[in-house]
């Protein structure tokens, strides 16, 4: 057989243009544990309620109204975060917040937590005064749930365990920082607050 010779500049050449074109293709950013199970560094409380950390989740219970929120701002991101709620309290995950002083709806964007909430188009799975009522009714009272958000510019999209709940196409895109609320009374817990910036 004859054999044809192979110029290692070639080679060399061919070998440096896939390590550049490997390199430049963009990899997905690592997802960041906004809660390292043990405590609550990197998040600030606000507001009347105790907070505390106990068998790996944030948890506000007992009677009063406050948040703890993010130290960091976020803009563009996908957030998933474990709940558990009881049927008394009034909770939810607000997003892209400007000012801790004033954490609500008109200042959030906020994912309600609270099946029984007494106008039933802002219960759980809603974004209140922007999507509602819900896109679909998923009951989570006294179990585990999943809150997963696409927020990328002013689309943003909700799924209440894996069930597409609220859709908006036109928020504001201005990075803010992360609450989680309890309200009233009862008890309501996090876990696994995972967010992969985009």
């Amino acid at each position: 057989m004859k054999r044809f010779p192979v110029k290692s500049g070639l080679v060399r050449g061919a070998l440096c243009l896939f390590l550049v074109l490997a390199s430049a293709v963009p990899r997905a950013a690592e997802p960041l544990q906004l809660f390292d199970g043990a405590s609550l560094d990197g998040w600030v409380a606000f507001g009347a309620i105790d907070w505390r950390v106990a068998d790996g989740a944030i948890v506000g219970a007992g009677s009063g109204d406050g948040f703890v929120t993010t130290k960091r701002l976020f803009g563009d991101f996908r957030l998933k975060v474990e709940f558990w709620v009881d049927a008394t309290t009034n909770s939810g995950v607000f997003l892209r917040c400007q000012d801790r002083q004033y954490i609500h709806p008109d200042t959030c964007l906020e994912l309600n937590i609270w099946d029984e909430h007494p106008q039933q188009q802002a219960r759980t799975g809603a974004i209140v005064f922007r999507a509602m009522p819900p896109l679909a009714r998923v009951e989570t009272v006294g179990k585990w749930n999943t809150y997963e958000a696409l927020v990328r510019g002013p689309r943003v999209e909700v799924w209440v365990n894996g069930a597409l709940t609220a859709q908006l196409d036109d928020a504001d895109p201005t990075a803010g920082f992360i609450a989680l609320q309890h309200w009233a009374t009862g008890t309501v817990k996090f876990r696994k607050v995972e967010l992969v910036p985009l």
